[in-house]
């Protein structure tokens, strides 16, 4: 039997109230308090490389000044920017068989972008990850690390992340983050009627995207599928088919050194052609 706790309640012990107290009660209790004490973690919408990086803590940096403190907060941003490297170049080794396979090698493929699309504004730029520019259009990738279902939310500006304890976070939607950079590239390519579109590639891993998610919203194996409609969808109007590799060599000059190194997305068809007809 547990000992009793003795409570006083005033006058003297006789008077006090006995109450019998469970130790699980007490553990059941402090779990509860702990619980309370604890942050809200909720699936915010962040870059995929700054999800994993602790947030630099304002005592720590006020305890730093001058030249120290700058010093700090340049390492922590050349963090920052090697982690978004290694998910650009992530991301452009995962969608490159793709593009590959339905442009039949006749890609360009940029890699961390930064492009400026209002100057002198406080949203002056805009980063994109990946930047494919083929034969019947340009697409701006871009990866998101969310975990849950993803919905369409209450307009299209908006997405819903659903968790498997069932809660519901909203967040603006990646296609409608990646409008300022469709605009501007639209404006940048006007003269060669290049359609410009943006995609977002969800992480493969803890989320799951709904059938009536936007159509640009999409987990890595669909990419293929979504390029083939795309490349239908332009084909069905006639158009002449682009050069891809005038219309990147636009793109350079006009973003200047923003726009990162383009590469040729790999086609092992046409470097088994090549080693043939060397042979021979």
């Amino acid at each position: 039997m547990p000992i009793a706790s003795m409570i006083f309640v005033g006058g003297t012990p006789s008077e006090a109230l006995s109450v019998r107290r469970h130790p699980s009660m007490w553990g059941a209790r402090r779990r509860l308090n702990d619980d309370r004490n604890k942050p809200t973690v909720r699936n915010e919408m962040r870059d995929p490389i700054q999800e994993r990086v602790p947030a630099s803590h304002p005592s720590s940096d006020r305890m730093l000044s001058g030249a120290d403190r700058l010093t700090h907060l340049q390492g922590y941003d050349s963090l920052l920017g090697a982690r978004r490297q290694r998910v650009c170049r992530w991301l452009r080794r995962r969608i490159a068989p793709a593009f590959s396979r339905v442009c039949e090698g006749h890609v360009r493929l940029r890699e961390d972008l930064i492009l400026e699309h209002a100057p002198g504004t406080d949203n002056a730029t805009t980063m994109v990850h990946c930047l494919a520019v083929t034969s019947f259009g340009v697409f701006i990738v871009n990866y998101f690390d969310w975990r849950g279902e993803v919905r369409p939310g209450t307009n299209e500006d908006e997405l819903l992340v659903i968790d498997d304890l069932g809660g519901v976070t909203v967040h603006t939607s990646p296609l409608r983050r990646a409008k300022p950079a469709v605009r501007h590239l639209r404006s940048v390519l006007s003269q060669y009627d290049c359609p410009v579109e943006s995609v977002a590639i969800f992480a493969e891993a803890d989320c799951r995207l709904h059938p009536t998610a936007p159509d640009g919203a999409l987990a890595l194996s669909d990419l293929h599928y979504f390029l083939r409609t795309r490349l239908l969808s332009f084909r069905a109007t006639h158009a002449r088919y682009l050069d891809a590799a005038r219309v990147d060599s636009h793109i350079d000059r006009t973003c200047g050194g923003h726009v990162g190194e383009a590469s040729h997305a790999d086609n092992p068809q046409a470097k088994l052609t090549h080693r043939f007809r060397t042979k021979r």
